[in-house]
């Protein structure tokens, strides 16, 4: 009779099936922690270069394009004029509008004048006031359109788009320009999301580019906000520790943690 237990004892073989069962378990379950385990060689993940800022500018109005400021490729400093419009078809309308709410504010004024004197009703009063706030919101109006006639550049960067030339009419809801600050671009890496169990800010990594053919010693800036529940991975953003001209918005290479 064959007696299945320990202490020597030979084992029942489904008591064998169960032990190799368990130990392949074990063995998987310590090939999964070093896969989340960052181990002594490198971890590497791909990424992009991004821009720290970047805009795509459109214009609601409807006036010629008079000066082009920058043309693809071309750097600009905060405060250049990137784009002027002909707006003086505008600056009439503002004209008007600016008299107009001059002659409601002395028709309130009368109307004040005379309800005071007894010799005209509230309603008169309070309908010149009202035409003379809508005269005055008009003006404003016509003011913050005027605006839209430069196009400045908010910050230092180089001109990406021109998606319109002198003399042409801006199409509503069309991208006029698009531009890319520059200076401090990030790193953009999509990682395996079982990285968040040692992947932090402040986690030091090498970026190889690979249209420069150089590695850029940088650091974790901050982590994404989801995990992809599909893919199970997780966007990473990091900054270079130095300032180099030649790395643009666009470049592609690989970290290496």
């Amino acid at each position: 009779m064959r007696i299945c237990g320990p202490f020597g004892l030979p084992l029942c073989s489904w008591r064998v099936s169960m032990l190799i069962a368990i130990a392949a378990v074990g063995f998987a379950t310590i090939a999964k922690a070093e896969e989340t385990v960052p181990p002594g060689q490198a971890l590497q993940a791909r990424g992009v270069v991004r821009p720290a800022d970047q805009a795509k500018i459109s214009v609601d109005l409807v006036a010629p394009l008079a000066k082009i400021g920058f043309r693809e490729g071309e750097r600009f400093r905060k405060g250049d004029t990137l784009l002027e419009f002909d707006c003086r078809r505008q600056q009439a309308e503002l004209a008007s509008a600016v008299a107009q709410q001059r002659e409601m504010a002395v028709t309130l004024e009368s109307a004040l004048f005379l309800e005071k004197r007894g010799a005209g009703s509230r309603q008169e009063s309070e309908i010149a006031r009202a035409r003379a706030e809508k005269a005055t919101a008009e003006a404003d109006a016509m003011r913050a359109r005027l605006l839209q006639c430069t196009i400045v550049a908010p910050y230092d960067g180089y001109v990406v788009d021109l998606g319109i030339q002198a003399h042409e009419l801006p199409a509503a809801g069309k991208p006029l320009l698009a531009i890319v600050s520059v200076g401090d671009p990030e790193i953009e890496l999509i990682v395996p999301s079982a990285w968040l169990s040692w992947l932090k800010v402040g986690v030091e990594l090498n970026f190889f580019i690979d249209e420069t053919r150089e590695t850029y010693p940088g650091r974790v800036a901050r982590l994404g906000a989801a995990v992809d529940t599909v893919s199970q991975t997780v966007k990473v953003y990091g900054k270079f520790t130095t300032s180099r001209p030649e790395i643009l918005p666009g470049m592609s290479g690989t970290a290496k943690f």
